[in-house]
C-alpha cells in the first residue's frame, strides 16, 4: 500500500510540474489593423495589426525586442515558432475569422479580387477552368458547378458558375467565399527543446536560424541601368537618378550635415548612421548597361532601371516577371505605347512612372532570399511613354532625394521609396533583418508592396497605384 501511495504522489508531482511548465509566460490579444506592444519579462513584442499565410499557417508577424539587445522578425503561428534567443515559443490560438461572398467575372491570367488564385487557362469547348493557388503552388481544373476551397490569407472557396464565351473574350464567374482571421491571441511560452529547459539569452544555442550572409563590401548600394541602345535623353536621365542618390547616401554618411536628411526617418536614423560610419563599406551608386546585366539578384540592394521597355531590355524583363503584381502595366496598341492600371485608368503621350517593385513580400521571404545569396530588395523602374515622360519622372525623384538632404521633407507619395532606399543601407549593418523590421511609425508599418507613380511632363503627379 505504501509503495502504491509513493507511486501516486510522484506520478502527481510529475503531473503538476508538467502542467506548470505549460503555463504561459503572457497571453496577448491581437486585432487585425490594430498595432499592439506588450512587456515580457526579458523582452518587448510588438504586432503591427498583419495576418499572413507562410509554410502552410496562419501566422501573425510580430518584432521581439530583447533586453539584452536582440532584435528579431518572429511569426507566431499555432503550431509555434521560436526565434535564435531560444527562451520563448510564439503560438497563435483562439483565431476568430471574418466570413464574406462576392461574385467575380474574371478572363485568362487574371487574378481575383484578394489575389489567392489565378484563372491560368479557360478551355470553352471542354468547358473547364484551370486555377492557380497562389499560396498552395499548385493548379486544379473545375467544371461548372464544382467547388475548391484556396488555402490562405484570407482563405478562398471557389465555386465555378458560368463559363460566358463572347465574340472577343471568354470570361468566367465565380462565387468566392472569404474568410479571413480578424483576432487571435498569441500565446508565449518558455521555449522548451527536445524536453530540455528554454535558454536566456545569449547562451550558447544550438540549431540555430541560419546566418544571413554578409554583403560584399564592394557591391554598390544602389545600380543605375539604362538601355544600351537608349536615347540621349535616357541616358541624362538616368544620370541625373544616379547623381541623386549618390548625393543624399553621402549626406547620410556625414554625422552632422546629415542630421536633417535622417530627421524623417525616425528611429532607422541612429541605425542608419551607424551603418553609414563603418569605414569598410562602399555606399556607392554605380551604373550598368541592360545587356551587362548577367544576375539582377546579386547586382545591388535597389537597381534603379531606367526607360520603358521598348528602350531597356532590363526594365521589359522584370515587368513581364512581375506583371500580375503591378498596378500598372505599359501596354502597345497599334504601334502606340499606353500606361493602364488594373482599375481602368488609362494615359497615353508624355507621361512618365515611378514604379517601386519589392522583390519579396515580407521579412521572412526577404530572410530566405538573403539565406540563398539574393541581395535585391527592389527593382525601381523610372520610364515614360517618350522622352519627355522619362525626363519629368527622373527630375521628380532627384528632386525630391534633394530634399531631405536640404532638411525638407520629401513629398508624401515619395516617402515610402526614400525610405526603402535608406533602408536597404542597413543591409550592410551586422543585423540585416533589421532593414524591415525597425518601426518609424508604429500605426503604419513599413510594408513591402508595389506602388506606381504616374507624372506628366511637368513633373506634376496625377495618380497613385498601390499593388
Amino acid at each position: 500500500m505504501r509503495k502504491v501511495t509513493t507511486f501516486l504522489i510522484l506520478f502527481l508531482l510529475i503531473c503538476t510540474v508538467e502542467i506548470m511548465a505549460e503555463e504561459p509566460v503572457a497571453t496577448i490579444h491581437i486585432i487585425s489593423g490594430q498595432s499592439t506592444t506588450a512587456q515580457l519579462p526579458h523582452a518587448t513584442v510588438e504586432y503591427y495589426g498583419e495576418f499572413w499565410w507562410i509554410n502552410g499557417e496562419i501566422c501573425a508577424p510580430i518584432h521581439v525586442i530583447y533586453d539584452n539587445g536582440g532584435d528579431h522578425g518572429v511569426c507566431a503561428r499555432p503550431s509555434g515558432e521560436t526565434d535564435p534567443e531560444k527562451l520563448y515559443e510564439f503560438k497563435l490560438e483562439n483565431i476568430e475569422f471574418d466570413t464574406w461572398h462576392q461574385i467575380q467575372e474574371l478572363k485568362a491570367d487574371d487574378t481575383d479580387a484578394e489575389s489567392t488564385f489565378k484563372v491560368d487557362n479557360v478551355d470553352p469547348l471542354l468547358g473547364t477552368v484551370r486555377l492557380y493557388l497562389l499560396h498552395e503552388d499548385r493548379t486544379v481544373t473545375l467544371s461548372v458547378g464544382d467547388s475548391i476551397t484556396a488555402k490562405g490569407v484570407p482563405q478562398a472557396t471557389i465555386k465555378l458558375i458560368d463559363i460566358n464565351i463572347g465574340l472577343f473574350s471568354t470570361t468566367v464567374k465565380f462565387n468566392v467565399t472569404y474568410k479571413t482571421p480578424i483576432e487571435a491571441d498569441i500565446v508565449v511560452y518558455h521555449y522548451q527543446a527536445q524536453g530540455t529547459p528554454g535558454a536566456t539569452p545569449n547562451e550558447n544555442q544550438t540549431n540555430e536560424s541560419p546566418k544571413i550572409p554578409p554583403l560584399n563590401i564592394s557591391t554598390p548600394i544602389a545600380m543605375i541601368v539604362v538601355g544600351e541602345h537608349a536615347a540621349g535623353a535616357d541616358v541624362a536621365a538616368g544620370a541625373k537618378v544616379g547623381i541623386a542618390v549618390q548625393k543624399w547616401i553621402d549626406i547620410l554618411k556625414d554625422k552632422t550635415a546629415g542630421e536633417a536628411a535622417r530627421g524623417f526617418l525616425g528611429p532607422l536614423g541612429p541605425a542608419i548612421i551607424k551603418t553609414t560610419m563603418a569605414p569598410i563599406q562602399n555606399l556607392n551608386a554605380d551604373a550598368m548597361l541592360d545587356t551587362e546585366v548577367k544576375d539582377p539578384d546579386t547586382i545591388a540592394p535597389v537597381v534603379y532601371t531606367v526607360g520603358g521597355p521598348a528602350a531597356n531590355e532590363y526594365t521589359k524583363t522584370i515587368l513581364e516577371k512581375n506583371a500580375n503584381r503591378l498596378p500598372v502595366k505599359f501596354v502597345k496598341e497599334n504601334g502606340k505605347w499606353y500606361l493602364v492600371s488594373r482599375y481602368g485608368d488609362k494615359w497615353d503621350g508624355s507621361y512618365g512612372i515611378i514604379l517601386t517593385i519589392p522583390t519579396a513580400k515580407d521579412v521572412f521571404e526577404f530572410q530566405q532570399r538573403r539565406i540563398e545569396g539574393k541581395i535585391k530588395v527592389a527593382d525601381i523602374v523610372v520610364a515614360g511613354l517618350d522622352r519627355w515622360g522619362t525626363y519629368a519622372a527622373c527630375e521628380l525623384l532627384q528632386g525630391e532625394f534633394m530634399k531631405p538632404i536640404l532638411g525638407e521633407k520629401p513629398r508624401p507619395e515619395l516617402e515610402y521609396l526614400i525610405e526603402l532606399q535608406g533602408r536597404a543601407l542597413m543591409l550592410f549593418s551586422q543585423n540585416p533583418l533589421e532593414a524591415f523590421t525597425i518601426t518609424i511609425d508604429p500605426n503604419n508599418p513599413f510594408k513591402l508592396q508595389p506602388i506606381a507613380i504616374i507624372v506628366d511632363k511637368n513633373g506634376q503627379i496625377v495618380k497613385v497605384l498601390v499593388g
